[in-house]
């Protein structure tokens, strides 16, 4: 889902994640899609939590298997609206690894990196915030429940 498309309401962005490897799955973005890599955008509908409104992108729409989500929760404004939020959310396969379609049903285009690939390929990465909070995450520095990113 492109953002440019949304209104001003609230998101969610789900990082799925192969937590074995410690990898991250993005999509790439921008005008020319070249070293510039962006979570999914997924609309909250009015009342929804953030959880449950990845869980229906992800289960529904993207039609992945059974999926954990981190307790995790990182926060912070939109950049592409006037106002609204946007939640970061750390998905993981809720058996030991994703299935091979799972890059496809995200976006064709979609490609496992590092945090460590991201930052030497000098890639771009939206939210900025994405690699620190993964880093994060994977080194268990930052404590469970939703955490300002700004």
């Amino acid at each position: 889902m492109n953002d440019a498309h949304l209104d001003d309401s609230d998101v969610v962005r789900p990082v799925v994640i192969d937590s074995s490897k410690r990898m991250l799955l993005l999509i790439p973005y921008g005008p020319d899609e070249e070293n510039c890599w962006t979570l999914p955008t997924v609309p909250m509908r009015s009342g929804e939590t953030c959880r449950r409104a990845a869980t229906r992108h992800l289960r529904r729409v993207a039609h992945l298997p059974p999926l954990c989500i981190s307790p995790l929760i990182g926060r912070l404004a939109r950049r592409d609206a006037s106002h609204g939020v946007q939640y970061v959310l750390v998905v993981r396969s809720a058996v030991d690894s994703w299935p091979p379609f799972v890059r496809f049903a995200l976006a064709p285009e979609a490609c496992w990196w590092t945090t460590a690939e991201l930052r030497s390929a000098d890639a771009v990465v939206e939210p900025a915030e994405l690699l620190d909070f993964m880093d994060g995450y994977w080194e268990g520095w930052l404590p469970d429940g939703e955490i300002s990113l700004e």
